[in-house]
């Protein structure tokens, strides 16, 4: 028997994917889909938050081929359509009073051309996208109703974009509070967990010198925390497999830039990791400190597999 039917095996069913949130960032999670998708190993139920939410809709919709889907989705994605065009609209926007920077993202319409414009239920597999309630100051996950709102609502970043209404409810990025939506998915039933963590993933953590660098430091610092919680915790009831990202790089989670360098290099990374892991009961398996690995030195774009 092989070593990768064996790795897939000793994940015992259901296997929930969780994806966090890290906006650009989440580039990273196709090429750990690719990975996965390499050794056969697959989702049974899916939590997203934020750019989780948006990637995850993809997998719960076709577990099977979201590596490929998404790879397209990511290098033919136009940034203008997430942020937004024009300084100026902008500036207008602030001085009527609005609360946000930025109009409502595309993103819903973009996931809407790959699987439809349907409900949650209408998936392959159970979905959950992670939100906070406005009013109540609380995560909540949303696993019912249209499946565009819900993405909106979990990438509705306070201060950038505008806040969400579903259901008489107000709602905004759950990754305020549960970037890394572990516990969810064991609520959802999950026996294993595979986890797609792509804000520290190639987010290192400096002094931060400037006003922007420390508003994201604060933000980083604080989700770092609800992770650092959660994965124990998960750890002690069901194997978790957290996946490497990319090698660190100078960007942020509103820059697209890096769409390709952080697609290969998460793809390498993880690929490298589930090669040596071998999981055997509860834990939390990391990869070993980055600098052992010495992905190849490939140029490529990586085409995930739709095997």
């Amino acid at each position: 028997m092989s070593d990768q039917k064996t790795l897939l095996e000793s994940l015992p069913q259901p296997i929930g994917f969780v994806l966090g949130g890290g906006g650009s960032l989440g580039a990273q999670q196709v090429g750990m889909l690719q990975a996965l998708g390499d050794l056969g190993i697959h989702a049974d139920l899916v939590v997203g938050t934020s750019i989780g939410s948006v990637n995850g809709a993809v997998v719960a919709a076709d577990p099977i081929g979201a590596a490929s889907r998404l790879s397209h989705l990511w290098l033919d994605l136009d940034p203008a359509s997430v942020m937004g065009k024009g300084m100026f609209r902008r500036i207008v926007r602030l001085l009527r009073g609005a609360n946000s920077i930025y109009d409502t993202p595309e993103v819903a319409g973009v996931v809407a051309e790959q699987v439809g414009d349907i409900d949650i239920a209408d998936l392959s597999l159970p979905y959950g996208a992670i939100v906070v309630d406005v009013r109540e100051g609380v995560p909540t996950r949303l696993s019912s109703g249209r499946l565009a709102t819900a993405i909106e609502a979990s990438t509705a970043i306070p201060g950038v974009f505008p806040m969400v209404r579903r259901n008489q409810q107000l709602l905004c990025d759950g990754g305020l509070i549960t970037n890394v939506a572990v516990m969810d998915a064991l609520e959802m039933g999950a026996q294993s967990l595979v986890v797609l963590d792509c804000m520290f993933a190639s987010h290192r953590l400096e002094v931060p010198t400037r006003l922007m660098d420390t508003a994201l430091w604060t933000v980083t610092t604080q989700l770092r925390q609800q992770v650092l919680r959660d994965l124990p915790l998960a750890g002690e009831k069901v194997p978790v497999l957290y996946l490497p990202g990319s090698r660190p790089i100078d960007a942020n989670p509103l820059d697209f830039r890096h769409t390709t360098t952080l697609m290969r290099d998460a793809y390498e990374h993880s690929r490298a990791f589930l090669a040596t892991v071998s999981v055997n009961g509860p834990g939390v398996y990391q990869a070993r400190p980055r600098e052992e690995f010495t992905p190849s030195q490939s140029d490529r774009t990586p085409t995930p597999s739709t095997a």
